[in-house]
């Protein structure tokens, strides 16, 4: 694992820190992040609802209101054709919320990952045809489904895509395309699928109000419950728009009293907290949507995030746990069998990995390649083989861009999709060995270094330093992807006690000579023999989980590096 420093101007960190009169060290963190003024730090903090940019700014969506205006004046049927996981359910439940409540005739469709796969097929639009409907609305999808958006031409059924993942070279002939990717200063930091879906349903209210068609509109505030879920479950960067919805998405998620997201944190355990954490979301209650999906139909996720029955809450948030119960048991199973067939068929001069099988669920392959490419240090795709076509998912290693990668090779897919850190695929079964060899190609053109995964050191910290750090930076929640948590190095510390428990977590007791201080650091206890009596260490902020001291937790370590870091 390479250490690497960020660079940070000291002299106008210092500056920095004494303008919002925080410590020093504090101003150095900003400026290493890429902030250079007192009011750009203070506008990140405050994170006002005020700042978002009016939905208007996004490409396409004046055509998507227009449509949607057009559809509810005729007493059309309006299909949002939704997606399986975390972010696509709440994509599709805030639609059919916010959409419903303006008078809009709105349902959904949400596809079965094992029977259909992802995205709008030609299948699902002639099945939402036959049901009378008059508009098709994608969500977290349909960027790539150029035939099933040809189909639904022929049938003079118009398709509104709203998406959040990568362009493909030919996009659909849409009635409306609304993605980040499109420009109008939102590529910088692209919305989930929920994100896209809260912009379009923030226009669509703003114009019915403005238009005199309703009196009284669903608040836009409190959906931002289910944009927080669902950024947070797509890894979404945690900055501009996406920060400032989840910062105020999370409040709402602990505060609401929608009966489904009650019963969510009850069986998450989190009634009683007095915060939910973007860690909360991303283990304890974006898994619980996610696994309805992975292993059937994800219509049970779907119906708590819309159910105003606290009956049926109850019933089906148990029902997920349960699922989620049995995810656990056949993911753990599928990693086991992954791993034997990294051993056995993998070269260790390899720069990718591809494994298939026939019988794995495909609901798992992306969660077992995670697991897999954590452990290669490669960027890892697993396929289920099943009649004659190897469907898989994709996940990175390190900073390699799996996306990028794929889209050179992309005419060895049937179908593909998916950013940088993550993609879906198809490919006929005959063509798997020469697509294994066209990928090891792909990599090829990217940097080796690309794939060993890096930790970025914010500061050099001493000991006693750690807890007047640790009060500045939970001004800075959340952390998350884009805005990762504060890395902190302490150099040529004393370990008094190291000790392993349970569940892999390896305690340190740590010393200067005048100070101590516990730290906490998971799956590290089989490296309990690399600790010496004076190492160099690594803890990363935390504020998400209980237990530690003033809040820092262990990441890496090894032996005291003579000649210091190189800023």
């Amino acid at each position: 694992m390479l250490w690497n420093v960020r660079y940070s101007n000291i002299e106008l960190g210092r500056d920095l820190a004494l303008a919002l009169e925080k410590p020093i060290k504090f101003g150095q963190f900003l400026v290493g992040r890429g902030f250079e003024d007192p009011a750009q730090v203070r506008a990140f903090i405050d994170s006002d609802l005020k700042s978002m940019p009016p939905p208007a700014t996004m490409p396409g969506m004046e055509k998507a209101v227009e449509f949607l205006l057009e559809a509810r004046a005729k007493g059309a049927i309006i299909v949002v054709s939704g997606d399986y996981d975390a972010d696509g359910l709440t994509a599709t439940a805030l639609l059919q919320r916010v959409l419903g409540g303006l008078g809009f005739n709105v349902t959904a469709r949400i596809p079965n990952r094992l029977e259909e796969g992802y995205g709008l097929s030609k299948t699902a639009v002639r099945e939402i045809y036959q049901t009378g409907a008059g508009l098709i609305i994608t969500v977290d999808s349909g960027v790539s489904d150029v035939e099933a958006v040809m189909e639904a031409q022929k049938l003079n059924l118009p398709v509104i895509i709203t998406d959040h993942h990568q362009l493909p070279p030919d996009l659909p002939e849409a009635a409306a395309i609304i993605n980040p990717h499109l420009g109008g200063g939102w590529e910088s930091a692209p919305l989930a699928g929920v994100g896209v879906a809260f912009m379009l349903a923030w226009a669509v209210r703003n114009a019915c109000l403005s238009r005199g068609l309703v009196s009284q509109a669903p608040s836009m505030v409190d959906h931002l419950s289910l944009v927080a879920l669902g950024t947070i479950a797509d890894l979404a960067p945690l900055i501009g728009p996406n920060r400032t919805m989840v910062q105020h998405g999370l409040k709402f998620l602990l505060a609401s009293d929608w009966p489904g997201l009650t019963a969510l944190r009850r069986v998450a355990k989190l009634e009683n907290q007095e915060r939910v954490s973007v860690r909360d979301v991303g283990f304890k209650l974006a898994p619980r949507l996610n696994a309805a999906g992975r292993l059937g139909s994800a219509y049970p996720a779907l119906s708590i995030l819309t159910t105003q029955d606290p009956r049926q809450a109850e019933e089906l948030a148990k029902h997920l746990d349960s699922i989620n119960r049995q995810r656990y048991e056949s993911q753990r199973i599928l990693v086991e069998e992954a791993f034997e067939l990294l051993e056995g068929e993998i070269r260790k001069e390899s720069r990718t990995v591809v494994l298939a099988a026939e019988g794995w669920p495909k609901g798992l392959l992306g969660l077992a390649a995670s697991k897999v490419a954590e452990k290669s240090g490669k960027p890892t795709i697993m396929f289920c083989l099943e009649d004659g076509f190897c469907v898989g998912s994709g996940r990175t290693a390190g900073g390699f861009d799996l996306f990028a990668a794929l889209s050179l090779i992309r005419g060895y897919c049937q179908a593909m999709g998916g950013h940088s850190q993550a993609a879906g695929l198809r490919v006929n079964q005959d063509d798997l060995e020469a697509f294994k060899e066209a990928f090891e190609s792909a990599a090829a053109e990217q940097p080796l270094e690309d794939c060993e995964s890096e930790i970025l050191i914010d500061l050099e910290v001493a000991l006693p330093e750690l807890e007047v750090l640790f009060k500045s930076f939970s001004e800075l929640e959340p952390f998350g992807q884009g805005n990762p948590a504060p890395v902190a190095v302490l150099r040529k510390v004393k370990v008094l006690d190291a000790v392993c428990s349970r569940g892999g977590r390896l305690n340190l007791r740590l010393s200067d000579g005048l100070n101590r201080q516990n730290v906490y650091g998971f799956n590290l206890s089989e490296r309990l023999c690399e600790i010496g009596p004076v190492m160099d260490v690594l803890v990363v902020y935390d504020n998400d989980s209980s237990g530690y001291d003033p809040g820092w937790r262990l990441l890496d370590f090894r032996p005291p590096n003579q000649e210091g870091l190189n800023y």
